[in-house]
C-alpha cells in the first residue's frame, strides 16, 4: 500500500509546473488532486452499498466542473466505483457527495458548508482558506501546488488517509507560518499589479461612456437640425407658391383696369359730342325765345308753332337728364378704378414684405447649412481617429507564420467596423479568428475593440488555447462587462465568431464556433463544419461551445468569414449573393494562390454590389495549410 501512495505522490509532483509554466493552481491540476486524492480515503464499509461515487464543486462559474468532466471520461472509476461529476451554485443546495470541492475566492460561508455536510462522510476539499479549516486544503508556494491535511476534521469525519500522504502535507501552524512569510511578499506585489489594472480599465471604460454619449447627442442634434430645414424648406416651397398666385391675380387686374380706361375714354368722346349738340340746341332756343318775343302779336297765330317748341323743349330736358346719368356712371368708373388702385399698392407692400421676409430665412437655411457641414466633418475626423485606435488594437496580420499561405478580405461598411479579426502564436499552435459583432459603425468598432482586449487577456495572458475554452470564457466575461441577463427583454449585445487552433505538429485542426461555420476545401471538395447556434453572449440556451478536431493535410484550404459577403444585395435582380454561392465560389477559386483568390473575392463583391449600397461589414480569411 505504501508503494502505491509514494508512486501517487510521484505523479503529484510531475503535475506541479516548472518555473517556465503558469504558475499554481490550474482547472486541470486541481481535477488531478481531487481525483488521486479521493482514491486513497478510507470511507469504511459505507462505500461498499454506493453506486455511484459522487464528486461535488462548489462554485459560480463551471470551468472546473467541465474539466473535471472530461477528466471522469478517462478516470470511469474511483475506488471501483462509477464517478459522479456534480456542481453547487449556493451552499444551501448542497447535496450527498463522496467529496467537496470549494475555494475560498468564491465567497461561500464555509461553516455553513460544514453544517450541511456534518455527519455524511463527506471528504471536504479547500483552497485558499487560513491554517485548520477544512480536511483538505489547497495551497500554492513560489508557484508550486501545496496542500495541508487537518487530521483531526478528518477523524471527526470518520474518514482516514494513509501516513504517505499525511508525511507530504503541511501539518503545524509554524510550518503554515513559514510558508506564508515566503509568498506573501509575491503576493502583495501581484495585488498591487491587479488594483493598478482595475484603475486603467475603469478609466478606459469611462472614456468609452463619454466618447459614446457624446456621439449620441451630436447625431441626435443632426437629425433635430435636418427635420427643422426640411420644415423651412417646405414653409418656402407654400410661400413660394402664394406668390406665383398674386402675380397671376395682379396681371389679370392690370388687364381688367386697362379695358375700364378704354372704356371711360369712350365714355368721354361721347360725352363731348352731345354737350356739343346741346351747345347748338340752347341757341336754337334763345333764337326762337327771341322770335317769340317779337312775335307777341302772333302768338295766336303760331300756337301750332309753340306745341312743336315744346315738344323740342321736352326733347331738351330728356337729353339733359341723360347727360346725368351719363356723369353718374363716369363718376361711378372713377370710384372703381381709384379702389382697384388701392388693392394693387397693398398687393405690392405684401409682395415686397414676403420677398424680405424669404431672403431672410434663406439667410438662415445657409447659415444652418454651414453650421451642419462644420459638424458633419468634426464627427467623420472623429470617427478616423477611432479608425486609427481600431486598426492599432487588430493584431499584424505578420502573426500568420511563414509558413502560412493565407489572405485577408476585410471591407468595413463604414469607417469603422463591427467585424474584427484575430491572430495569436505560441510554439507550434496558431489561433486564427474572424468575428461579427452586432451592429456595425461605432457602436459595432466598440464591441470589437472589447473583444480585442478581451481575447489578448485570454489567450496571450492567461495562455488558454483551446477553442471551446476560449470562447466560453469569453462569453462569460462579455455577459459580466455588459450586465447582460436573460430575463431582459432587450437586444443582447455580443458577437458571432469562429475560433480554429492549427497544430503544426500533430496536423491537427481544432475550432469552435458561434453562429458563423468553418469551411474546409480539400482536393477541390466542399467540407463544411457547423459550429454552435448562440452567439458569444446571453442566450435563452447557455450550452458549453464544443470543439471539434479535423486531421489536416498539405494543401487543405481554410476559410472562416461573416455573413456580410451573403448578405449584400446586387446582381441583376437585386438579391442577396447567398452565402451557399460564396462557399461555391471558394470551391472554384481554391486552386489559385491565396492573395489572387481574395482578390478575385473582392472583384466577385464589387460586381455584384454594382450601383447598390453595400449593407454590413465584410470579412473573410482563407488560409492554406
Amino acid at each position: 500500500m505504501n508503494k502505491i501512495i509514494i508512486f501517487l505522490l510521484a505523479g503529484l509532483a510531475l503535475c506541479q509546473p516548472d518555473a517556465g509554466a503558469q504558475e499554481g493552481f490550474d482547472n486541470r491540476t486541481r481535477a488531478l488532486y481531487i481525483f488521486d486524492i479521493a482514491r486513497y480515503v478510507d470511507y469504511g464499509e459505507a462505500l461498499d452499498t454506493m453506486a455511484l461515487f459522487r464528486v461535488g464543486v462548489l462554485a459560480k462559474d463551471s470551468e472546473l466542473y467541465w474539466e473535471m468532466g472530461n477528466l471522469a471520461k478517462t478516470r470511469k472509476q474511483i475506488q471501483d466505483v462509477p464517478v459522479n461529476i456534480v456542481v453547487f451554485r449556493d451552499e444551501n443546495r448542497i447535496e450527498y457527495t463522496n467529496v467537496l470541492y470549494v475555494a475560498k475566492d468564491e465567497g461561500f460561508n464555509l461553516d455553513k458548508v460544514k453544517r450541511n455536510i456534518e455527519g455524511k462522510k463527506t471528504l471536504l476539499i479547500t483552497e485558499g482558506y487560513e491554517f485548520g479549516k477544512s480536511m483538505f486544503n489547497f495551497i500554492v508556494v513560489n508557484g508550486n501546488p501545496k496542500f495541508e491535511i487537518n487530521e483531526e476534521e478528518l477523524n471527526r469525519a470518520g474518514l482516514s488517509i494513509p501516513s504517505t500522504l499525511l508525511h507530504q502535507a503541511v501539518k503545524t501552524r509554524e510550518d503554515w507560518e513559514e510558508l506564508y512569510d515566503v509568498t506573501n511578499e509575491e503576493l502583495e506585489k501581484q495585488l498591487e499589479v491587479v488594483r493598478q489594472q482595475k484603475v486603467i480599465i475603469a478609466e478606459q471604460k469611462q472614456e468609452i461612456l463619454q466618447q459614446r454619449a457624446l456621439l449620441d447627442s451630436l447625431d441626435k442634434e443632426i437629425e433635430n437640425r435636418e427635420q427643422t430645414l426640411a420644415a423651412k424648406q417646405k414653409q418656402l416651397e407654400k410661400q413660394a407658391g402664394r406668390i406665383r398666385v398674386q402675380s397671376n391675380e395682379i396681371t389679370e387686374q392690370q388687364v381688367l383696369i386697362s379695358m375700364q380706361q378704354a372704356e371711360v375714354q369712350a365714355q368721354k368722346d361721347t360725352l363731348a359730342i352731345q354737350r356739343a349738340n346741346i351747345d347748338k340746341q340752347l341757341e336754337e332756343i334763345d333764337r326762337q325765345l327771341s322770335t317769340i318775343n317779337q312775335q307777341e302779336e302772333k302768338i295766336k297765330i303760331q300756337l301750332e308753332s309753340i306745341e312743336k317748341q315744346k315738344i323740342m323743349l321736352y326733347a331738351a330736358i330728356f337729353v339733359l337728364l341723360l347727360l346725368a346719368f351719363l356723369a353718374y356712371y363716369i363718376y361711378r368708373g372713377y370710384r372703381i378704378k381709384r379702389d382697384a388702385n388701392i388693392k394693387l399698392e397693398e398687393k405690392n407692400r405684401t409682395i415686397m414684405s414676403q420677398k424680405d421676409e424669404i431672403e431672410k430665412q434663406r439667410d438662415i437655411a445657409e447659415t444652418q447649412r454651414d453650421q451642419i457641414a462644420y459638424q458633419k466633418k468634426h464627427i467623420t475626423d472623429s470617427i478616423m481617429y477611432a479608425k486609427r485606435i481600431q486598426s492599432a488594437l487588430l493584431p499584424s496580420l505578420e502573426l500568420f507564420s511563414d509558413e502560412i499561405e493565407h489572405f485577408v478580405l476585410y471591407k468595413p461598411l463604414d469607417i469603422v467596423s463591427g467585424d474584427f479579426y484575430w491572430v495569436s502564436r505560441k510554439g507550434d499552435k496558431q489561433v486564427v479568428i474572424a468575428a461579427d459583432c452586432t451592429g456595425h459603425g461605432v457602436p459595432g468598432a466598440f464591441m470589437s475593440m472589447l473583444g480585442v482586449t478581451m481575447l489578448n487577456e485570454i489567450v496571450n495572458g492567461k495562455e488558454i488555447m483551446e477553442p471551446d475554452k476560449i470562447i466560453n470564457i469569453l462569453r462569460d466575461e462579455i455577459i459580466d462587462s455588459l450586465k447582460q441577463s436573460i430575463d431582459e427583454d432587450r437586444v443582447k449585445d455580443g458577437m458571432d465568431m469562429t475560433i480554429s487552433l492549427i497544430d503544426f505538429k500533430n496536423d491537427k485542426l481544432q475550432f469552435a464556433g458561434a453562429n458563423n461555420p468553418m469551411v474546409i476545401v480539400r482536393d477541390g471538395e466542399l467540407l463544411a463544419y457547423k459550429t454552435d447556434k448562440m452567439p458569444v453572449a446571453i442566450h435563452y440556451n447557455m450550452k458549453p461551445f464544443r470543439m471539434q478536431e479535423f486531421d489536416l493535410k498539405k494543401g487543405d484550404c481554410l476559410y472562416m468569414f461573416s455573413d456580410g459577403y451573403g448578405d449584400q444585395f446586387g446582381g441583376p435582380k437585386g438579391k442577396k449573393f447567398m452565402v451557399k454561392n460564396l462557399k461555391r465560389k471558394l470551391v472554384e477559386l481554391s486552386s489559385l494562390p491565396m492573395l489572387e483568390q481574395g482578390e478575385k473575392l473582392n472583384e466577385t463583391f464589387e460586381t455584384w454590389k454594382g450601383d447598390n449600397a453595400q449593407v454590413d461589414d465584410v470579412i473573410v480569411i482563407g488560409i492554406r495549410y
